[in-house]
């Protein structure tokens, strides 16, 4: 059996699909998320309509819409009414998931290189992308977009006037300057035909989205709140170990029934919304005496370090270093002792007496433990590690339901591919295609690994076919049809064969794009 080195297997795809929000501006509107939220308001989508925050913009394009029958429309209701979820909030977070993910109109493809890509709220609509596109076309939504687009610039310019000093002051005094990572990949969507009065936060690779629906005032407040967990959350993860060491006062937390489980059960989360708290009252009322019952009542809904973080502050004003810098030496600063002392004698507040809190901490995926496995197995073999990836993918297989799965088999191909074992990175790269019917990129990759090997392999009939097969696909991804391409104008040659010009089979060769 001849055996080639594929040492070097990379090739280029399609960046995440929240990589998009990378380029754009701080404070966005478009007409994906217009397109998306007005679909699923002909189908049937009806939360807070005609109440006193509504906006006109929706309910003149409800009324527009009254009038349609295009054939979509019976689809999408029907499949609006399949995966609406019971809870409000849940049912509309889905739909915002899919706006924000999904590729520019007129198709609202949801596309994802991988399944694991895809943040599980939105899978179980990612079916509707076919008929958005279809209800987009017979409805003409790009006529209504463009006639209600004025309204949404003035709903921008209303809070640009309000959110650029926000952040530029919330971002100075942690002194994070606004090029950094973590400002940039902070973003402010407006949407004019949800739920009024609601908020949706979503993290994606990183990137926190906020997406603001109708509102009779700038929510500036949850703008900022969410900011600034998204500027905090990340320290109290880096620095996991000296936060903790401070865990035992999570126990005082437990005994306060107006907080949230999330921060009982995530010590790391509560340290993050103490801080934010903490830094809110800084910003708004500096020393003053007014700050007290601020921190206080904070103290007393359940947030317990909210006290010891304002005071710290203090020593932070008065240093040369920025939140990043400080903050490990902040939390090294706690005196459990101290702290439990002063929570000794407090009475938290009750449910009753505490309204309830508008949700602005980004929502993380609740992945499952598949999703998890395949996850770890894609980080190893992008670290290298190929022994411990395949056995992880090996692993997912066994996880899944019908002891099947598409991206595992795909990622033992390329593991397989990177040992240099050509014949059995084929046979699963063959497997994946079979079994990969929902994702495309899968399937179209797979046939050109298999089409590059047939080339080093001297097999160029099988390499053409399978271009040839990659192509039927009609993977979305650009690079794909490059590659495609590539592929089909000339046979695939190694980094090493291309050097000596060679059309020998040289048993050890490097498979690269």
């Amino acid at each position: 059996m001849r055996r080639l080195l594929l040492a070097v297997i990379v090739f280029t795809v399609l960046a995440p699909p929240w990589a998009r929000a990378q380029e754009a501006e701080q404070l966005n509107a478009d007409i994906r998320m217009f397109a998306v939220m007005a679909a699923i308001n002909a189908a049937g989508y009806d939360e807070g309509v005609g109440t006193r925050s509504d906006s006109l913009v929706r309910q003149a394009v409800r009324m527009r819409l009254e009038s349609f029958d295009g054939p979509s429309l019976v689809l999408l209701r029907n499949a609006y009414e399949q995966f609406k979820l019971r809870d409000p909030a849940e049912n509309l977070a889905q739909f915002v998931t899919f706006a924000l993910l999904c590729s520019d109109a007129p198709t609202l493809e949801l596309y994802a290189d991988l399944p694991t890509d895809l943040p599980p709220d939105v899978r179980p609509v990612r079916s509707m992308g076919p008929l958005f596109e279809q209800f987009y076309r017979e409805a003409d939504l790009e006529s209504l977009w463009q006639e209600y687009q004025p309204a949404f610039e003035q709903e921008l310019e209303r809070y640009q006037a309000a959110l650029t000093p926000m952040l530029f002051r919330t971002a100075g005094y942690l002194r994070i300057g606004r090029q950094t990572p973590e400002f940039r990949s902070f973003k402010v969507w407006i949407d004019l035909m949800g739920e009024p009065n609601s908020i949706n936060t979503r993290l994606y690779g990183g990137d926190v989205q906020v997406v603001v629906h109708p509102s009779d005032k700038v929510r500036l407040d949850e703008i900022r709140h969410a900011f600034l967990i998204h500027l905090l959350d990340r320290l109290s993860i880096r620095n996991r170990e000296v936060v903790g060491s401070r865990q035992v006062l999570s126990r005082f937390a437990l005994f306060a029934p107006a907080l949230d489980d999330r921060y009982k059960e995530n010590f790391e989360l509560l340290v993050t919304k103490s801080l934010a708290k903490a830094v809110e009252t800084r910003l708004d009322y500096g020393a003053s005496e007014e700050a007290k019952p601020i921190v206080d009542r904070a103290l007393r809904e359940g947030y317990i370090l909210t006290p010891y973080f304002y005071e710290a502050l203090e020593l932070y004003e008065a240093d040369v270093r920025n939140i990043n810098q400080f903050y490990s030496d902040m939390i090294e600063g706690i005196d459990v002792k101290v702290e439990a002392a002063r929570l000794q004698g407090i009475t938290f507040l009750e449910k009753s007496e505490v309204e309830p809190e508008t949700r602005v901490e980004p929502r993380r995926p609740q992945l499952s433990l598949l999703d998890k496995k395949l996850q770890q197995a894609e980080f190893l073999l992008r670290e290298e590690l190929l022994e411990e990836s395949r056995d992880a993918f090996l692993e997912a297989i066994e996880m899944s339901a019908d002891g099947r799965n598409a991206q595992a088999e795909y990622g033992l191909g390329r593991v397989a591919a990177q040992q240099g074992d050509p014949e059995l990175a084929i046979e699963h790269f063959l497997a994946s295609t079979t079994i990969a019917q929902e994702f495309p990129h899968i399937r179209a990759m797979s046939h050109i690994y298999v089409a590059r090997i047939s080339d080093i392999m001297g097999e160029r009939e099988q390499a053409v076919k399978q271009y040839n097969l990659a192509q039927a696909v009609r993977d979305p991804a650009p690079h794909t049809q490059e590659l495609i391409d590539e592929g089909l104008s000339e046979p695939f040659q190694s980094p090493r064969q291309q050097a000596e010009g060679a059309e020998r089979k040289d048993p050890e060769l490097e498979l690269e794009p």
